[in-house]
């Protein structure tokens, strides 16, 4: 077998398997993506637990984040924000619980600036996230002043009634349905793990680029075999001449 034909097939073994690694990344980072959606659906659907009960008197909050909460209270007068980068926006609203705390909640989306016109004590329920995260967004040109892109936890509490506690509830569609709203998509938590798995992904790609180099290393590194001449030289002999230097 030639020298070049043993490079050329040491170099294709190489990028095969340089593409199952590639394969298994891929793979490995759709598996992850698929397993992040399935623990925050399964997470969401969980029996509801009361928002109140699961608030430490420190304020720590229990490990209720992406779960359907129950709260009781009633919805702040005359205090509301729209939240959003465009139209359909949030509308956030200060809820205060029957132990006094406040709860942002968001009651649904609207097209348009909208009053939340509600009276008396009620019973709620929702999905219960931390804040939004801070993305560089601003509100539609001509939302309402005080609107705001993304639901910061930070600025409400320089400008909302206390004691507010570390997460915001947003109503199903139910729950919108008794403001006259449309109901809003809650943000659910990614799943932890999430650095853990992309790097194995990572993993994978980074094994596939050092096959194909391997390979290519180890090409170079062959040698003619007993009997073969380098590729462009003519290994075999040629007809002897004799006689050279006689008279």
């Amino acid at each position: 077998m030639s020298l070049r034909l043993r490079r050329v097939i040491t170099i294709t073994i190489g990028v095969l398997v340089a593409v199952v690694m590639l394969v298994l990344g891929v793979w490995q980072m759709s598996s992850f993506q698929r397993s992040v959606v399935d623990i925050a659906e399964e997470r969401a659907s969980q029996t509801p637990v009361m928002l109140a009960d699961n608030i430490r008197a420190d304020g720590i909050i229990e490990d209720i984040y992406g779960r359907r909460v129950e709260l009781s209270g009633q919805v702040v007068p005359d205090v509301k924000v729209l939240v959003g980068s465009q139209w359909p926006m949030r509308v956030a609203v200060p809820f205060e619980m029957t132990d006094g705390q406040i709860v942002p909640l968001v009651v649904g989306l609207t097209n348009e600036p909208v009053d939340v016109t509600t009276t008396g004590d009620m019973d709620i329920e929702g999905i219960f996230t931390a804040g939004d995260v801070d993305e560089d967004l601003t509100p539609p040109s001509d939302a309402p002043a005080g609107s705001i892109p993304t639901l910061r936890l930070q600025e409400l509490v320089q400008e909302w009634p206390q004691p507010m506690i570390a997460g915001y509830v947003t109503l199903d569609a139910d729950g919108a349905a008794r403001f006259g709203l449309d109901p809003a998509s809650a943000a659910l938590p990614e799943a932890q793990g999430t650095s853990m798995h992309q790097g194995y992904a990572l993993q994978w790609w980074v094994f596939a680029a050092a096959a194909i180099a391997f390979s290519i290393v180890i090409a170079r590194g062959l040698k003619p075999s007993e009997g073969h001449a380098p590729d462009g030289f003519n290994a075999t002999p040629g007809p002897r001449v004799s006689g050279l230097g006689k008279r």
